[in-house]
C-alpha cells in the first residue's frame, strides 16, 4: 500500500511539473507575458488549494512550500532542456543526421532519468515533513486536479476524452 501512493505521488507530482511547465514555442512575446503571468495565477491558486486540503500549521506548510518551490525550478530547468533537446532531434531526424540523433537521444535520457531522480529526491522530502494522511490527501489532490485539468483543456478544446477519463 505504501508503494503504491509512492508510486501514485510520483506520477502525480510529475503531471504536475508537466502542466505546470509546459510552454508553446510558436506563442510571441506578448502571448509569452500572458501566458506567465496566467500561469503564476493558476499556479497561486492551486497552491492555496493544496494548502487548504491538506490543512496543514503554518510551519509544515511553510516546510512544504520551499520543498515545493525548490523543485519546481529543478524541474523546469530539466524540462526546458529537454525541451531545446527535443527541438534539436526533430531537426536531426528531419535532416537524416544518425550522430545528433544519437548524441540527442542520450541527452533527452539523461534529462528524463534527472527527472525522475527530482522527482523521487521530492516525493522523499515530503515524506518527511507530511503525515501518512496528509501524504494521502495530497495524492487525492493530485488526481483530482488532474481530473479537472484534463476536463477543463477538453471543454476548452471541444473534446470528449476527458470525459472518457474519469
Amino acid at each position: 500500500m505504501k508503494r503504491l501512493v509512492g508510486v501514485m505521488l510520483v506520477l502525480c507530482l510529475m503531471m504536475f511539473a508537466v502542466t505546470c511547465n509546459a510552454e508553446t514555442e510558436t506563442q510571441d512575446t506578448d502571448q509569452k507575458v500572458h501566458k506567465k503571468e496566467m500561469h503564476k495565477k493558476f499556479k497561486s491558486e492551486r497552491r492555496k488549494k493544496l494548502l487548504k486540503a491538506l490543512d496543514l500549521d503554518k510551519e509544515t506548510s511553510a516546510k512544504l512550500v520551499a520543498v515545493l518551490d525548490s523543485y519546481d525550478k529543478k524541474r523546469h530547468d530539466a524540462m526546458k532542456s529537454m525541451k531545446h533537446d527535443i527541438k534539436g532531434l526533430r531537426e536531426a531526424v528531419n535532416n537524416n543526421k544518425a550522430d545528433d540523433i544519437k548524441d540527442l537521444m542520450g541527452k533527452i535520457e539523461d534529462n528524463h532519468n534527472a527527472l525522475k531522480a527530482t522527482m523521487e529526491s521530492q516525493k522523499t522530502e515530503i515524506k518527511g515533513i507530511l503525515t501518512q494522511e496528509q501524504q494521502a490527501k495530497l495524492v487525492l489532490f493530485m488526481v483530482d486536479s488532474r481530473k479537472q485539468h484534463w476536463k477543463s483543456m477538453s471543454e476548452k478544446h471541444g473534446h470528449k476524452k476527458a470525459q472518457e477519463r474519469d
